[in-house]
């Protein structure tokens, strides 16, 4: 048989790179659905004598139960993707996710009948959630695994690069959507909250038919080959024996979820309430903000294959606490209604995408193979549902008690956060990438540093 080319595998590791980041659009594009069309989905789901108040805090923990389901999940995912392998894990996520949204965009409202609407509705966040929870560090894993070594962060921002486009097409799908029900189909107004959900699982049946294209990841072919058929505790192998990459991991985590919820989601809510644009004005300075991080993450991934992830944390987290200082001090000098705020927010977006462009890569490499996807999974997850379920209400709280930087703040936290991580990286073992260990096996005693 011909063995293939050397460019043959390029080609093969670039295709499974494209289409195993796609999972991750999907479930941002899921999720910023729901919010942008949540006031509708209330008034779907609850009683039409709620008051209007009751019935967004009805559907915000709705949606908080996907976030809540998230780190049991995506354990007990990881788990499985440790043992049989990236690929399978890829086909179960998008299935349950596409599943869960499509039947979300069909779902019998509350004046159909009743109760069990809003019960139904539940049901399907929740698979949502199970299939969101793997699915994130499994297309972080899958796509730096194919990475050649010397374009492990690269594949990572690529990664996250497709995962925020998700918020592009959420929130261009509702904009779509409402101006079908309204101009279009008037007589129909549910097609409003319903044609982005359908639309998401037709998205998620592409997604699926290009996954069955995929190739499992050299690494685990190469670790299942040399553990034969060993089972081991994957969760139990991570607390255990590699506590000092878990500990880094909920660092960065962390960081990155302040930057993200504060300045890709909160953004437009914090424009609209706090400076009062309009919520046209408000969601235009957020995509182009979303626009502007994407395209700065290649960039940020090209500098830490460069100069190393040390360099690349540092000077995100020194950036982006310059350019969000800026903002404290330009912000209230804006008249109101001023253009600028559209555009106001670009460079500390552009800085910030260092942060989660940082994060698929970087959280991949310092777990080996045979945990990896526990590993990464594990902090990620929790991090990410107990701080970032929260922190759209934490945020409302201090702008009321700190006044307008509140959200500033959040973010020079953050950048505080990443000059620790970038202090702290030398001295973390890596398995992947420029100057990686060559076997992904340690041994199952305390870590000593090399």
């Amino acid at each position: 048989m011909t063995q293939p080319s050397p460019a043959d595998l390029e080609r093969r590791a670039r295709r499974n790179i494209r289409l195993g980041s796609l999972g991750a659009a999907l479930e941002y594009y899921d999720f910023v659905v729901y919010l942008y069309v949540a006031t509708l989905i209330g008034q779907a789901f609850f009683p039409a004598d709620t008051s209007p108040a009751v019935r967004l805090v009805q559907t915000l923990s709705v949606y908080s139960t996907g976030l809540l389901i998230r780190p049991l999940a995506g354990i007990l995912i990881a788990r499985v993707a440790d043992r049989v392998g990236r690929k399978r894990l890829f086909i179960l996520t998008v299935v349950v996710m596409s599943a869960a949204t499509l039947v979300t965009g069909l779902l019998p409202t509350y004046a159909q009948i009743g109760w069990p609407a809003p019960v139904l509705l539940v049901l399907m966040r929740v698979a949502q959630g199970c299939a969101v929870g793997g699915e994130i560090p499994a297309a972080a894993v899958f796509v730096t695994e194919h990475a050649r070594p010397g374009g492990v962060a690269r594949a990572g921002a690529f990664q996250q690069l497709t995962a925020y486009s998700g918020f592009l097409l959420g929130a261009g799908a509702a904009f779509g959507a409402g101006l079908v029900a309204t101009h279009l189909t008037p007589g129909v107004p549910s097609l409003a909250w319903r044609l982005p959900f359908l639309a998401g699982g037709v998205l998620g049946v592409v997604s699926l038919y290009l996954r069955r294209k995929i190739d499992e990841t050299p690494a685990f072919v190469r670790e299942t080959e040399a553990a034969g058929n060993r089972r081991s505790a994957p969760v139990r192998e991570v607390l255990a024996g590699h506590r000092r990459p878990v500990l880094f991991a909920v660092l960065l985590a962390v960081a990155l979820t302040l930057v993200n919820v504060t300045y890709f989601n909160y953004w437009p809510t914090y424009l609209q309430t706090v400076l009062g644009y309009s919520p046209t004005a408000s969601l235009v300075a957020s995509l182009i903000s979303i626009a502007g991080a994407m395209a700065a993450m290649p960039a940020w991934g090209r500098v830490a294959d460069r100069h190393g992830w040390r360099r690349m944390l540092l000077w995100a987290g020194l950036a982006t606490a310059a350019t969000t200082a800026l903002l404290l001090v330009v912000l209230p000098a804006l008249p109101a209604g001023s253009g600028l705020a559209v555009w106001i927010q670009l460079p500390a977006a552009l800085a910030a995408a260092g942060i989660p462009a940082a994060v698929p890569g970087l959280l991949s490499a310092i777990f080996p193979t045979e945990v990896r996807q526990t590993g990464f999974s594990l902090p990620y997850n929790v991090v990410v549902a107990v701080l970032g379920g929260f922190l759209n209400l934490i945020l409302v709280w201090l702008v009321t008690t700190v006044g307008f930087g509140a959200p500033m703040y959040v973010v020079l936290l953050a950048c505080g956060l990443t000059v620790v991580a970038a202090a702290v990286v030398p001295r973390i073992r890596t398995y992947l990438g420029p100057g990686a260990l060559t076997t992904g096996s340690v041994p199952k005693t305390k870590e000593r540093l090399p």
